[in-house]
């Protein structure tokens, strides 16, 4: 910062930002604007939500039966979501907030990309141990009559399970029908494998199947699906403030999801 403060009094305003946006370019935005976003939310003392919005850019996730694409779906959801969260007084923190991946630069290969989108994104759920994390994704199955949102959680944390349960409750008022249980995912998913945080897979429903695939495609019910998420929170955030007890693992067998 002091070598910062020497080169602005030497050079001109003009050269001075021309250097900052080299440096931009070069070190990637995304990366640059969550590493300010996490001393900020530091600073603040408030609950950080860190909300992914799942594939993005050359990656488009699942492709529904009126072919809409999972990764548009998934950035809509997490962005009616950060409002809400944000208007309420929480930090949010996105690892995607447009049509990207974010791999970096230099990188070539669609293969590659992916990698080192995934390893970008692990370095941001690592950037905040004391955020709760929430992933967004939408589901696909060859059966066409699957359909509803179902909750994914891991045993890294004691909370986890008691997330999951109250997500799938709003979920099962939202769709009717929807009598999906939530489901334990093994340490092999790159993302959740190793954190420690409250974490939690969110798929919002089958895109295989043609209602699903019909509403997850309106913008008014990819509202309601941000606010079905928010309430699920919301209702998880008051029991941890109230103290209730939310140290049940849940299921102990492992069930393998694909990604």
């Amino acid at each position: 910062m002091k070598k910062f403060g020497v080169l602005r009094e030497k050079i001109p305003f003009l050269a001075l930002l021309s250097c900052c946006v080299v440096v931009l370019a070069i070190s990637g935005a995304v990366k640059s604007a969550e590493e300010s976003k996490s001393t900020m939310a530091e600073a603040s003392g408030k609950q950080v939500i860190l909300l992914d919005a799942g594939h993005g850019g050359i990656d488009s996730g699942g492709i529904g039966i009126n072919g809409v694409y999972e990764k548009d779906i998934n950035l809509s959801i997490v962005k009616n979501l950060g409002s809400l969260l944000t208007l309420s007084g929480y930090d949010v923190v996105y690892t995607r907030t447009e049509d990207i991946s974010i791999y970096d630069n230099g990188v070539e290969g669609i293969r590659n990309q992916k990698v080192s989108d995934m390893e970008n994104r692990l370095e941001i759920v690592e950037r905040y141990p004391e955020s709760i994390f929430l992933s967004v994704h939408q589901n696909q199955y060859t059966d066409k009559a699957y359909f509803g949102g179902q909750m994914f959680y891991t045993t890294n944390n004691s909370g986890n399970f008691r997330l999951a349960t109250i997500m799938q409750n709003k979920f099962a008022e939202l769709q009717t029908g929807n009598d999906r249980e939530v489901k334990l995912i093994d340490n092999n998913l790159y993302l959740f494998k190793d954190t420690k945080q409250p974490a939690l897979l969110i798929e919002c429903g089958f895109l295989s199947n043609e209602n699903d695939a019909a509403n997850l495609s309106s913008p008014e019910y990819q509202k309601k699906v941000a606010f079905t998420i928010f309430s699920g929170l919301t209702e998880y955030l008051k029991e941890v403030e109230n103290k209730e007890s939310i140290n049940n693992y849940g299921e102990t067998e492992s069930f393998l999801y694909m990604q």
